[in-house]
């Protein structure tokens, strides 16, 4: 009995659809086909937003890129700067000894001119006591000699 009632349903939803007046079924179809431009527009629709998705990604990504970029220059940067830093310190320390050196330099330089004017003082006095010593003391009077010499011939 079941089975015959499956039957029936089915006889009765053949007739049924073999029914469908023309006019029901134009505008099934008229439906169907603004369903499938609203479906094709939203698709175009979704792709563009697709398109613009992966373009933004793209844009965030080349981003990202960038700004790790930037951050590894900022950490080359940095290091530079540090060791630009103790190399300004050890050449100021270089400089303050070579203004330590070029004052001892200059007092010695000073020294040196006090040797020489001390150098020449003694070696003008010793000239001078060399010469004492090699000329006769001069009289101060008439000397017997030319007393003499006057009376010899």
């Amino acid at each position: 009995m079941r089975y015959l009632r499956v039957a029936t349903a089915v006889a009765w939803l053949g007739a049924g659809c073999a029914g469908v007046p023309p006019a029901l079924h134009e505008a099934q179809v008229l439906e169907t086909e603004r369903w499938r431009r609203e479906y094709e527009a939203e698709r175009e629709r979704t792709e563009q937003l697709a398109a613009r998705l992966a373009a933004l990604e793209s844009t965030m990504e080349r981003l990202a890129l960038e700004r790790a970029e930037a951050e590894q220059g900022r950490a080359v940067i940095l290091e530079e700067l540090v060791r630009t830093e103790a190399d300004r310190h050890a050449l100021e320390e270089h400089n303050q000894q070579l203004l330590a050196l070029e004052r001892e330099l200059n007092e010695l330089k000073a020294l040196k001119e006090v040797h020489e004017e001390l150098s020449d003082v003694w070696y003008e006095s010793a000239l001078e006591r060399a010469r004492r010593r090699v000329q006769p003391p001069q009289p101060s009077g008439p000397t017997p000699e030319g007393a003499n010499g006057a009376a010899a011939p």
